[in-house]
Order: C-alpha cells, then structure tokens, then sequence
C-alpha cells in the first residue's frame, strides 16, 4: 500500500535513553509476539511495532503443534487458547482412496494433540497479555530506515495515520537506539535485508488452493493428508462443522495470487472469488480425496496463495537477528514456519536476556543461529536428517521426503511421531 510522505516538515525525534528498549521487535504475528512476551516476562525492555492496525482478521496458520502448546502453556496461555480450539489426536495420510499411513499423538507426554485454532485468535491472546505486561503493540508503527552496523542499532520508526478513505500518511518520525533488534516481519524482512543476509530458494514454490467452509461430516479429531502426483494438501477438522480444505495445485486459471500475505483477502463480486468456488471445489476433492463424502454446506472463504521454500543465508549477527518467517517458509500442510518460529522466539529471547540481565557475550547469539539453521535444513529436506528403516512400509519409503514437512510437529515430538512409521 503506497504511504503518503509527511504532510509537514519536522526533524526526526530522538528517543530518549531511557524511553530506549533493551529489544525493538519488528512485526507483531504470532512468532514477533511471542518473543516480545518471553522478553517482557525476563525482565528486559521492549517495543514491538506492527504497520498493520490490529492482529490478522484471517490467516492460514490454524494448527498449534504439541511443542508449542507446551511453550504457551508455560507462559500461562494454555488454558486461553484451549478454550477455542479444537484437539487433533492423529494425522491419517491418503493417496486415492488409500489410507497408507497414520501417526498416534496419544503417546506424546503432556500435550498429546494438536490445537487447530485461528491465527488471530493466538495473535490476539499473545497481543491482551503482552499489553497487560505494559508492552503493548504499536500498531500503525513501520520500521522506515534500519541501520546494524557495528555500534548500536538505529530504527526510525514511523506512526502512521488512516484517514476514513483509508489513505495512509506517515504523522512523524522517531529515531531508536535499541541494544538489539529482532526481525519476526516475515518474507518480506527488512530486518534480513539490513543483515545483508540471502534468502534462498531451496526448492520451487507451491501454488494452494485453501477453501474454509461447513460440512455434514462428523467433526473428528483426526487430520488428514492426501498426496496426488507428488502434490500434497490436507483437511483439518475445526469443529462445530467446520472444515478446511488446503491443496496443492499446479495453476489456477483466472486467478492472480497476492505475493505476500495479506490482512484483507481480495473479494470479486459479493464473495471471494465465488466463480471458482463450488465447482472448482468438487473437481478438487473428487480427484485428490474421493474418500471425502461428506455434503458440502458453505463455503465460508477461499483463496489461492503461493507458499515458498526459503532458508536464511544467516540467522543474524552481531545485534540483529530473524526469527520465523523472516527466517524460513515452507509448505503449510504442516504449519511447521510458524511453531517452529514460535520455539526460536523462546530460544532468542532467553539468549537475549542473559545478556541483557547477565552480562553473558554477545557470542551465545551464534549458537542460537547455528542451530537453527542447521534444523531448518534438515525441515527442507536440503541434509538428509530422516531416513525410512527396514520396517516401513513401501509407500512410506518411497515418500519419505513428502511426508517430513506434512506432519504437525517438530523436534523430538517429529522424531517420536516419524518412528511410528519407521522413519528413523
């Protein structure tokens, strides 16, 4: 969106010493929040800005893997979240009309399940309680210019107004002196670019058709996910009827997909693109799920979106460093970018509180990147970190690589989970 230029000249303003954060965390989705949140509750001081006006209003994130939940619960949001989600005990996976493969979460200690909710619903609990630690998001706010060079950061960081047409103006400037910045504002990092850091393809990029809609099916608790000609989706029950459809497609004729995630979803006509809609749908599932025979009721939403395959040339250095999207994108089916993203939250902000509190070396930041690099390539299957044993089954083997990215998990629960099917 085009932002129109100051309406008056002023100098920039200087923040004051001690109005300066320990931490400037640059985007407020989920992963920028978490870690603003586990900062505030180690004590240090941070500012989180956002350019938009408030959390996402819809978003394809929806599943909160066992690991996170552990995560959340242990800041005290367990009990929140859950009140709004819906369990997924197992995740089936199909080819046609076969069930080849099915993984058990019964047997993960603490959190067996998964939690499929909103994005906005995470954002929007993180956002109340970050607020209530008197750090609150500044909405509205984007990170202009960005400079990490060797001495301590400076942001200048913009407030934005929004007039009743919607026509954005920048109102005035502020220059920040963080001791640290935290890039959590994804693809399109700035953050990264001031890193100097690459970000590169590991492997071509995948066109989703996503469709949330209502069914007569019954709710369940299992996901489940369908592979056809080496393209993968997957059907996540959200309860009260409610279902939602995400599937790999080649191209969508017609259709001109955003390049980058958007809080507003584009509408033709009176609903999102309703010419693609039922029919589309129909050919869809009958094609990739034929097993899948519940009646279709609404359609509640639906979208085309192109989901990358990147990995950060670098996590950061010296007093910069990236987390979540701005890191890495993967294929949604197993919402592994975002939980993922949310334990990197965690790890950074500890890392950055002992430095802050205890006066440890800046040099304990290389390991966190390191680390996390070295699990993303193994995630995008770049070193080959999982392997099909002697007892897998033969489909299993040969769509080892298919099924890593697929499964809601990550860590030892993934492993755990994998072994199940006998992938070691």
């Amino acid at each position: 969106m085009k932002i129109e230029p100051l309406s008056l000249e002023r100098e920039d303003t200087l923040q004051s010493a001690d109005e300066a954060p320990d931490v400037l965390v640059i985007g407020a989705g989920p992963v920028g929040l978490f870690t603003a949140l586990t900062l505030a509750d180690l004590g240090a001081r941070v500012q989180i800005v956002d350019q938009e006006r408030r959390p996402a209003a819809r978003s394809y994130a929806l599943a909160l893997h066992p690991q996170s939940l552990r995560l959340l619960a242990g800041a005290g949001l367990g009990a929140e979240l859950m009140a709004h989600a819906h369990r997924v005990e197992s995740v089936a996976f199909y080819e046609g009309m076969e069930r080849h493969a099915a993984l058990d979460f019964s047997g993960l200690e603490e959190t067996p399940f998964v939690a499929v909710l909103p994005q906005q619903i995470l954002e929007g609990v993180l956002a109340s309680r970050l607020a209530q630690r008197g750090s609150a998001v500044l909405w509205n706010h984007r990170v202009a210019d960005l400079d990490l060079g060797d001495g301590m950061p400076l942001a200048e960081v913009e407030r934005l107004e929004r007039s009743a047409e919607g026509i954005l103006t920048v109102a005035d400037r502020t220059l920040v002196r963080p001791r640290f910045v935290v890039g959590a504002d994804g693809h399109r990092s700035l953050v990264r670019e001031a890193l100097g850091t690459s970000y590169e393809e590991m492997a071509p990029s995948a066109l989703f058709a996503v469709f949330e809609l209502t069914a007569d099916g019954p709710a369940g608790h299992e996901a489940r996910v369908v592979f056809h000609q080496g393209r993968a989706g997957v059907l996540w029950p959200l309860g009260g009827g409610r279902f939602r459809w995400s599937l790999e497609i080649e191209d969508w004729e017609g259709f001109e997909e955003p390049r980058f995630k958007s809080r507003h979803f584009p509408r033709v006509g009176d609903e999102p693109f309703p010419y693609l809609v039922r029919d589309r749908l129909g050919e869809l599932l009958a094609e990739r799920a034929p097993w899948f025979e519940a009646e279709v009721g609404e359609v509640l939403w639906s979208m085309a979106v192109r989901f990358e395959r990147r990995l950060a040339g670098s996590f950061g250095h010296g007093h910069g460093w990236l987390a979540g999207d701005a890191a890495h994108l993967t294929s949604p089916v197993g919402s592994q970018s975002m939980n993922v993203g949310l334990r990197e939250a965690r790890d950074l902000a500890r890392r950055l509180a002992c430095i802050l509190d205890e006066d440890y070396p800046v040099k304990v930041l290389e390991r966190y990147g390191a680390d996390r690099r070295e699990e993303w390539l193994g995630l995008l299957g770049i070193e080959g970190v999982f392997a099909a044993g002697e007892r897998a089954d033969p489909w299993v083997r040969e769509n080892v690589s298919g099924i890593v990215p697929c499964v809601p998990a990550s860590g030892e629960d993934l492993a755990e989970l994998l072994g199940q099917i006998g992938i070691e």
